[in-house]
């Protein structure tokens, strides 16, 4: 009897259980992104995740704005042609991604990318006789958001993925763009020596009413393009172009017009004068000597600095220990 009564016990038990699991199955088929879930999950395990990555680029980056450039006019928007080679300087980022859904994912870096202009690289006459220079460091953090495409290998040949397509993922194109910030501290070269910028107040700012002291922290709107290759299980690398547009225009501390000398030598001293005028012509026989008077014109205030990079990057996934709550 005592056996009877504990079959019979432990078989309700187990009924109970199958019925609690398949009533909790039944509900979870109700919400509407369950099956997409499922098969995004299913899809994910066959092929190895791709929800998290870590990110190390080390590329070249080139500034665009009112000091350098081309042997010829600057363009009044962006342009290939206003590129400097020998401006060129390092590019390093480190971040992480995480992908929240087939085609979309956020990413977050550092950035650390420095940036340099000088008037004697450029035979454009005004510029070079102009003659000034900069260099600055900048570190940099952004938040973006990703469009991707994994192109697979498939029996007829390359072709998009889809949720639970067939075939291993070969190279990834994408797109991003977002929001960031950034810190930087110009510097100017003269006799030999680098002095810093912003306290020289080369263009009179704080000396004049309608010129305020700039921020040395800056929004920017980072975006780019890029691509990625898959060259083992846990690891890709890739090659992207990146731009900065900023919401400044003294990254190169040059925006506006010359300011009096007398003011500024008052005020700031001989190094300051020395700074924000050294240009070639400098005497009133030269041809040059009045491009560079007080009023004139020192930089354009209508179009904001910003920067582009070109990098190569080293991707790591990580594919196990997390299990995403959503697809769509």
């Amino acid at each position: 009897m005592t056996i009877v009564l504990f079959v019979t016990g432990s078989f309700a038990q187990s009924s109970s259980i199958g019925q609690n699991n398949m009533l909790q199955r039944y509900i979870s088929n109700l919400s509407p992104f369950s099956f997409t879930e499922s098969k995004a999950l299913n899809s994910r395990k066959s092929s190895g995740s791709d929800i998290h990555k870590f990110f190390f680029s080390l590329g070249a980056s080139n500034f665009l704005g009112d000091l350098g450039g081309a042997n010829r006019i600057g363009s009044e928007a962006f342009s290939m042609r206003d590129l400097d080679v020998q401006a060129i300087r390092p590019a390093i980022q480190m971040g992480y991604i995480y992908r929240f859904s087939h085609y979309l994912a956020w990413r977050s870096s550092f950035d650390y990318i420095w940036l340099s202009g000088n008037d004697k690289w450029t035979q454009e006459t005004f510029r070079h006789n102009r003659n000034l220079n900069f260099r600055t460091p900048t570190y940099g953090l952004t938040s973006s958001i990703v469009v991707l495409f994994d192109i697979k290998k498939s029996r007829h040949g390359y072709k998009k993925s889809r949720i639970g397509g067939s075939g291993d993922v070969l190279f990834t194109p994408y797109a991003q763009i977002g929001i960031g910030g950034l810190y930087f501290s110009s510097k100017g070269k003269y006799q030999s020596s680098w002095h810093r910028l912003k306290p020289l107040c080369t263009e009179g700012e704080t000396l004049v009413p309608t010129r305020k002291k700039y921020s040395s922290v800056q929004f920017t709107v980072p975006m780019g393009v890029g691509l990625r290759f898959k060259v083992a299980d846990n690891w890709e690398v890739g090659i992207e172009y990146s731009q900065w547009l900023t919401f400044t225009d003294y990254l190169d501390d040059v925006s506006t017009t010359y300011i009096d000398e007398n003011a500024l030598f008052n005020s700031k001293g001989q190094l300051a004068v020395d700074m924000a005028n050294p240009a070639l012509d400098n005497t009133p026989d030269k041809p040059l000597y009045n491009s560079t008077l007080p009023g004139q014109q020192r930089g354009d205030p209508r179009d904001k600095d910003h920067f582009i990079a070109l990098s190569f990057t080293l991707y790591y996934t990580i594919t196990e220990g997390y299990t995403p709550k959503l697809r769509f």
